[in-house]
């Protein structure tokens, strides 16, 4: 470790800032409390709270600072060098075509080089970025590690075969010094693209959520009264099976008149089918709390996704002890155990339908998983565990520690 301070020092790099919703933001706040002890944290990122909705190299916030506040750390928000901007709306196009792609990099990294060099601190030992190789803003991250002589770690969340296992995502794992990943199966896609073995580690993830929910209050404020509630949490696209439990939805309701749909995220993807009369509430992109308290007034949770790389929200579920129906993600069969703590299902109507049909009808059944998955939670997935394993990774690659 580097002697010039007395904690040693970490640079969180990102697109999006921990001030910002989903899952990645809630990763960074978590894992800079647990760390915030014994280690000298600072974050930068591209966007501060909403970052462009699909994948635009052009866009950009002004420089500056978010202020911490409500238990958010501090973000240097850094921004492309100005009259970039022709060169940066041009990459896309280039980092699309493999002959190239080096080109679209370049253009991109040479925007943001020197405003990334003059945010990072003076000594860091570890450099993190949290990102795939098509964000591009790894590239700048890790040649300014190399020229500082500091170490250089990547927490990808990769959905293989969906995102973030590219050629050029490959490109930027490969030079890594440690890579994170969130399950075996992403571990094994990351060696298949040509990453050391010694390289990748397996790390536990945890709930994102950080409130706890009130059921009945969601129950009385949506006039649900006792009805069966059937909880959707995510963006709302086909992968990740929202289209198809919407159709499930009319059997669904057949056989358990009163079931209900609660739908919670962004809606990515529609046109969505349609559903039975009064069997739906919409909640939109709604804040924490209202997750929270839906989560607890569910009866069972269901995203039975195709493309996850660990599949966080069933963790969250089974904080409140819910049963979950998820998908056939292959990450997510490390996590969900078939009639143990869930079910998994392929994401269509018929595999879905008498499913939730069995779970609605059936409350010994929903306790028995519930509890399992949250002992499991509790037991496994937990921030402490998370913050342990990424501190031993930090401290090996910085000089020392157990994976050394």
């Amino acid at each position: 470790m580097s002697s010039t301070h007395a904690a040693p020092g970490l640079c969180v790099v990102s697109t999006l800032s921990s001030h910002g919703p989903g899952g990645l933001a809630a990763y960074v706040r978590h894992l800079r409390r647990g760390l915030a002890a014994r280690w000298d944290v600072t974050e930068l990122a591209r966007f501060g709270v909403e970052g462009p909705g699909r994948v635009d190299y052009a866009a950009r916030e002004r420089e500056g600072e978010l202020p911490a506040v409500n238990g958010h750390g501090s973000v240097r928000i850094i921004a492309p060098r100005p009259g970039t901007a022709p060169g940066l709306q041009q990459v896309h196009r280039l980092v699309n075509r493999p002959a190239v792609a080096r080109l679209g990099v370049a253009t991109f990294s040479a925007a943001y080089r020197s405003r990334l060099a003059r945010a990072i601190p003076s000594g860091i030992d570890v450099m993190h970025f949290v990102g795939t190789g098509w964000e591009l803003l790894g590239f700048p991250a890790l040649r300014e590690a190399r020229r500082r002589g500091t170490a250089f770690t990547i927490w990808p969340a990769i959905h293989p075969g969906t995102w973030g296992d590219s050629a050029l995502d490959a490109r930027l794992y490969r030079a890594a010094d440690a890579i994170l990943a969130q399950s075996e199966f992403e571990r094994r896609r990351l060696i298949d693209l040509g990453v050391e073995e010694t390289k990748v580690h397996v790390m536990p993830l945890a709930p994102a959520l950080e409130r706890d929910g009130d059921g009945d209050r969601f129950r009385r404020s949506r006039g649900l009264g006792e009805r069966p509630l059937v909880l959707f949490v995510g963006r709302r696209q086909r992968y990740k099976g929202y289209h198809a439990l919407r159709e499930a939805m009319a059997a669904v309701v057949e056989a358990v008149p009163d079931a209900c749909l609660v739908s919670a995220g962004p809606a990515t993807e529609p046109p969505f089918p349609a559903l039975p009369d009064a069997s739906h509430v919409d909640l939109g992109t709604c804040d924490e709390q209202e997750k929270a308290d839906a989560l607890a007034a569910c009866d069972v949770f269901c995203m039975p996704s195709e493309g996850e790389s660990f599949g966080i929200a069933y963790l969250e579920a089974w904080r409140f002890s819910k049963p979950v129906v998820a998908g056939s993600a292959p990450a997510v069969a490390e996590l969900v155990r078939d009639g143990e703590n869930g079910f998994r299902v392929d994401n269509a109507a018929e595999a879905i339908a008498p499913v939730l049909i069995r779970l609605l009808r059936d409350e010994p059944l929903r306790t028995r998983l519930g509890a399992a998955g949250r002992e499991l939670q509790r037991r496994r997935y937990t921030w402490p565990a998370v913050v342990e394993e990424h501190e031993a990774v930090f401290q090996a690659v910085a000089g020392g520690g157990r994976y050394s």
